[in-house]
């Protein structure tokens, strides 16, 4: 009798364990759904697809509730765009059936192979990655890897992310934040799906065509790059970029080591002879002054391969990607190239030489509307040239802004002479204007033109006509001084007098008081609308122009945003 209890509890503790253990199993079944990091072998071609859904719909509930914690093969971009993607199609495969890739499939692969065209980098599509599991799934026969669901979907999801990505950079570029981009309602994931239905039903071509924008000389730039690429050499050349004078010597070293025709023995540590030996022995290939030195141009022309030009085409190409709508009418104005060019129905009605600003006193990149033109105008120096340049000449000679022309003029307006204040009290800026008044020495020149903007520059003549002679010119304090502002001029008039016969200035009354030279305010009726921009890429009649990075801009973009390429 005493037996019977003791059995009696034993059974009543097993009967209440087991329906714990068995809810310990579900609970640790379910915390281990299977994703596309584990094998998934299936018996037929047949079953890929249905397993492939539970795959790919668990790894992209992984991804998205643990970033933090993935492992490198699940970090795929696009993931919430993936989500809604997938969600529509019930987290069937969108780029295989039943063991074999679609026509679609392989447009993709095709289209990521040629995306140079594009001004694209294929590693940023998952080129190798998504080449590897291409070679495993459908050459290799072995049954682990032809019908392993797990890889289809894992070449599944690269493939639509990699989809994505090239959707979103052609259209949009890269040089926008992500954080831009989430705020553009264009980007959703409605129009990626629609861009899935485009892609199956059109040549890549013209895919990519109807995403890019439709700029002339944007496809001029890219009719330039399909001649340069057939004979680019893509070597990883050492990029130079550094201020310590320890590392530039080592870092210029390995890069004139790096061209096989010098035959440069490799040094980690080369003396200043070794150093000056093999900087001579490139110069002397290169046809350059042979001074076995270290100079600027020379890190630029060693970084300056045909590696580095792509990149350059590739943020030019990005840049056009970033432009509003263009009217039929405009102005350009290209920093790097020091040209100005009228647009007029898809025709430049007139080029002119510029000079801009110099790399101290940048030129800004700027959208406005010339709204008005004035002519002798006097010259009201802003207070930044007044602060690096005139406050320092007052200190050092009270005449020194009677020498150059420019008044003094204190906030009733009243003028002050320069030798009854005491110049050495102010450090940063002074409580006047200085105003150099209209002639034929202004700074300006004779004709101003202005546009609404909150940098305080205009495009105006100049008194320095001969520096148009130069080369390069980026040498002002900021204004883009025109060569034909005569021509510009007459361009506003006749344009308002064709759209207003009413309201317009004569020409004749322009001419009278430049004859004149009197100081007169003349209204823009049609503001024209300005572009400021700096493009150092460009083609012409099929062929590759840069331009020197005068301001170093692209160097910047280059080593924030393609550095790694």
């Amino acid at each position: 009798m005493k037996f019977t209890p003791f059995c009696f509890l034993r059974m009543s503790k097993l009967y209440f364990l087991v329906p714990l253990l068995a809810v310990v199993l579900l609970c640790s079944c379910n915390s281990h759904e299977e994703s596309v990091q584990q094998k998934a072998v299936v018996s037929s071609p047949r079953e890929i697809n249905v397993r492939a859904e539970d795959l790919i719909k668990n790894t992209l509930e992984e991804i998205l509730q643990n970033p933090a914690k993935l492992p490198d093969s699940l970090r795929i971009k696009n993931a919430a765009i993936l989500q809604d993607l997938y969600t529509k199609k019930d987290f069937g495969l969108l780029w295989s059936s039943q063991g074999s890739f679609t026509k679609e499939a392989d447009s993709l692969f095709t289209l990521i192979d040629s995306c140079r065209y594009y001004g694209l980098f294929s590693s940023d599509y998952y080129a190798d990655k998504l080449k590897n599991l291409k070679a495993s799934l459908v050459k290799d026969t072995s049954k682990n890897n032809k019908l392993d669901a797990a890889k289809w979907a894992y070449a599944d999801m690269l493939s639509t992310s990699a989809f994505v990505q090239l959707v979103k950079d052609i259209k949009v570029g890269r040089l926008l934040p992500d954080s831009v981009l989430v705020k553009d309602t264009s980007l959703h994931s409605d129009f990626f799906s629609k861009q899935l239905q485009v892609f199956a039903s059109q040549s890549i071509g013209t895919f990519a065509m109807a995403l890019e924008p439709a700029n002339k000389d944007y496809q001029s730039l890219k009719e330039a790059l399909r001649s340069f690429l057939p004979k680019a050499r893509f070597h990883n050349y050492t990029y130079i970029k550094t201020k310590d004078s320890l590392l530039l010597k080592k870092l210029v070293y390995k890069r004139i080591s790096e061209e096989d025709s010098l035959k440069i023995l490799p040094n980690k540590n080369p003396d200043s002879t070794a150093l000056a030996t093999a900087i001579k022995k490139y110069q002397h290939a290169k046809k350059i002054k042979e001074d076995g030195k270290i100079s600027p141009a020379l890190v630029t022309r060693l970084n300056n391969s045909d590696k580095e030009k792509f990149i350059r085409v590739a943020i030019t190409l990005d840049k056009y990607k970033m432009l509003p709508p263009l009217p039929a009418q405009y102005l350009w104005v290209n920093l790097p190239t020091f040209f100005l060019e009228l647009h007029d129905s898809d025709s430049v009605v007139l080029r002119s030489k510029i000079i801009c600003g110099k790399p101290e006193t940048k030129t800004p990149q700027l959208t406005s509307a010339i709204s008005n033109m004035i002519t002798y105008p006097q010259w009201t120096i802003p207070e930044s040239i007044i602060k690096k340049e005139i406050l320092p000449g007052l200190q050092r000679d009270a005449g020194y802004t009677q020498r150059k022309g420019y008044s003094i003029v204190d906030a009733s307006g009243n003028e002050v002479s320069p030798y009854s204040v005491n110049w050495a009290r102010y450090k940063k800026g002074i409580p006047y204007k200085v105003v150099q008044g209209g002639g034929d020495a202004n700074a300006l020149g004779v004709l101003k033109f202005n546009f609404a903007n909150d940098y305080d520059v205009y495009l105006h003549d100049t008194n320095q006509r001969y520096l148009f002679e130069k080369s390069g010119r980026a040498l002002s304090h900021g204004c883009v001084r025109v060569q034909k502002w005569h021509e510009l001029a007459l361009y506003l008039l006749r344009k308002d007098s064709l759209a207003d016969s009413t309201k317009y200035t004569p020409v004749d009354s322009l001419q009278s008081w430049l004859a004149q030279k009197k100081k007169k305010y003349i209204r823009v009726h049609q503001p024209l609308p300005l572009f400021i921009r700096y493009f150092t890429a460009e083609g012409k009649n099929g062929k590759l122009l840069l331009h020197e990075d005068i301001y170093e801009e692209d160097k910047r973009l280059r080593e924030k945003i393609f550095a790694g390429k």
